[in-house]
């Protein structure tokens, strides 16, 4: 990873750290454009293939012939006319209304003492001739620019020193290769000025900075992905986790609160006019000709899916006291037909197949997060005697990290030392277990690995490696896996890890992978590659999940809305007594 040559190294933080600046890529090309990199998409497209901002990039110029990629940069031969690329550094393209303010990347505003800004543009290139950097505004005006004279043999790193604030919001990061210039550009992006706060709250600032960019606020859904168009694959368990992140952000000041409650109600009616089969959301939308969200082609009505939004979106509409959003959540609970998700012996079904009315063979039965999640859900249910069950064992599937926590991303009664009701299980006594074999599973497989000295472990759903490699669900039961989920380290430790959080945060900074922009979504063991692509899935985990790390010592803004409502209390009375 390129910020570990560079020393992205941030400190611990029981108390507030001393500014420093830290890189942020705008692309690394060895990852954003993989030329002939063995393991790369063999196609660019704009579902693989992105900027580390979550944006869209292209060509520029008469002379694109002259472009060719080779071993992770970007060459430009002598002859031909004037070429380049540029990077869109907030949405795509073609979103103009979309601004990149310099002064604060994290994009959450809020006073000056507590952004992240650029203090210094920074460009990886070597050759022979003329290359311009800019950034330009929608309309390609150009507001800031530098040209080098690159000589044969000079080191790669070019920095230029900015003023954001005199800069103002931007559009655009360009680079153009004049006539005559054979250069090499492998990567660009910003110094940034990282605010004297803690490292626990740097954690929760900039994974909130990542899901938010995948949202689209003005429709209500957050998109799988933060380079995708609004609309065309969205996330309803991401909805559901943006928004009570956000909602917790209002609530502790660091967001506007009548902004983000605007964004609530646009999502609840988001949710109350969408396709449904007997009450349960899509996973997956997009929206239809007449502008309404409709199930996405080929994915399905998700049970575990619409537990997380609506369980996540009752737990925001209390932690802003929107009596509205909570009351809609409840009507959206009550009208939850488990009969036609369940079998006569009270295995609940994954859901529903595209069409609404066949029910997926596949049935929630593994101990876990997400079954006790489904389980929870049919407790809440006005008037109806739940039947859902789970096998007991105390052992999630594949060993996959998210499975053993996520249902303490909304619920603190799994930290209790009481078996539970439907299994017998101790549930901490489990989840520590499985972040005992996490930690150690880089040792025993890798134990000559960077990831290994420097403390890194996680394996978990995701990307199961660089752009274009496809999801999986990976976990510690199988061996010999390379491939890292950051958010794996970072709900286990905040979660169940206790005191360790912030050693834990500290090593992902010092590994390099704390950037301004989030976590990536997937490190090798080398800690060389990485995959920069912002889901909003995982960025809703980690949002969450370093929430209730920074509180971990109370004042828990969920965990106390958790333990009031009463709706969410009737779920949990599935697996505790009060």
């Amino acid at each position: 990873m390129r910020s570990l040559v560079w020393g992205l190294a941030l400190g611990l933080a029981s108390a507030a750290a001393a500014a420093e600046t830290v890189w942020q890529p705008v692309t690394d090309y060895s990852i954003s454009f993989p030329g002939d990199r063995a393991d790369a998409a063999p196609t660019i497209n704009p579902f693989d293939n992105f900027t580390h901002f979550g944006t869209d990039f292209g060509w520029m110029g008469p002379g694109q012939a002259r472009l060719e990629s080779r071993s992770g940069a970007i060459r430009t031969k002598a002859d031909g006319e004037w070429t380049g690329a540029w990077h869109s550094l907030a949405g795509l393209a073609v979103e103009p209304q979309r601004l990149f303010d310099p002064t604060d990347v994290t994009g959450l505003g809020g006073p000056q003492e507590v952004r992240a800004g650029v203090v210094a543009v920074t460009v990886d290139a070597r050759g022979q001739g003329e290359l311009r950097v800019e950034l330009s505004d929608p309309g390609k005006m150009v507001k800031w620019s530098q040209t080098m004279i690159l000589q044969p043999g000079e080191r790669t790193r070019h920095r230029f020193e900015i003023s954001a604030a005199d800069l103002g919001p931007v559009k655009y990061f360009n680079w153009v290769a004049e006539p005559g210039s054979s250069v090499e550009v492998s990567a660009i992006g910003f110094d940034i000025a990282k605010p004297a706060i803690s490292e626990e709250e740097w954690m929760v600032r900039v994974s909130l900075g990542k899901l938010r960019r995948c949202h689209d606020p003005e429709g209500g859904l957050t998109r799988d992905r933060a380079h995708l168009p609004a609309g065309v694959f969205d996330s309803i368990s991401s909805t559901g986790l943006h928004a009570l992140a956000s909602a917790t952000a209002a609530a502790e000041g660091w967001l506007d609160r009548e902004m983000v409650a605007g964004e609530l109600r646009r999502t609840t009616r988001a949710f109350l006019g969408i396709q449904k089969a007997a009450g349960f959301l899509p996973h997956f939308t997009q929206r239809g000709p007449d502008g309404q969200p409709v199930i996405h082609p080929g994915t399905e009505f998700s049970t575990v899916d619409t537990a997380i939004a609506l369980i996540s979106m009752r737990l925001a509409g209390d932690v802003l006291d929107l009596v509205d959003v909570e009351d809609a959540m409840g009507v959206l609970i009550a009208d939850l037909d488990f009969d036609l998700a369940s079998t006569s012996d009270g295995w609940i079904s994954h859901g529903f197949a595209t069409d609404g009315t066949t029910p997926l063979a596949s049935q929630w039965r593994d101990w876990g997060g997400e079954t006790a999640l489904v389980m929870m859900l049919e407790g809440m249910v006005h008037g109806r005697e739940p039947r859902g069950k789970m096998e007991p064992g105390g052992h999630v599937f594949r060993g996959v990290q998210f499975i053993s926590e996520i249902q303490s991303l909304f619920y603190p009664d799994f930290d209790s030392g009481t078996p539970d009701l439907a299994t017998g299980t101790v549930w901490p006594d489990a989840r520590r277990a499985l972040l005992e074999r996490q930690a150690g599973y880089v040792q025993k497989y890798w134990p000559d690995s960077r990831a290994a000295h420097a403390g890194i472990f996680g394996l978990s759903g995701g990307e199961a490696g660089m752009p274009g490699d496809g999801y999986t669900a990976n976990g510690v039961d199988l061996p010999d896996l390379r491939w890292l989920h950051p958010h794996a380290m970072l709900m286990g430790l905040a979660l169940s890890g206790g005191d360790r959080y912030s050693e834990g945060v500290r090593h992902l900074a010092q590994a390099g992978m704390l950037f301004p922009q989030g976590l990536p979504e997937t490190v090798e063991i080398g800690l060389e590659r990485h995959n920069p692509m912002q889901g909003s899935l995982n960025a809703g985990f980690e949002a969450l999940a370093a929430y209730h790390g920074l509180r971990r010592s109370g004042n828990d803004l969920i965990d106390q809305s958790s333990r009031r409502d009463p709706l969410l209390r009737a779920g949990v009375r599935r697996f505790y007594a009060e």
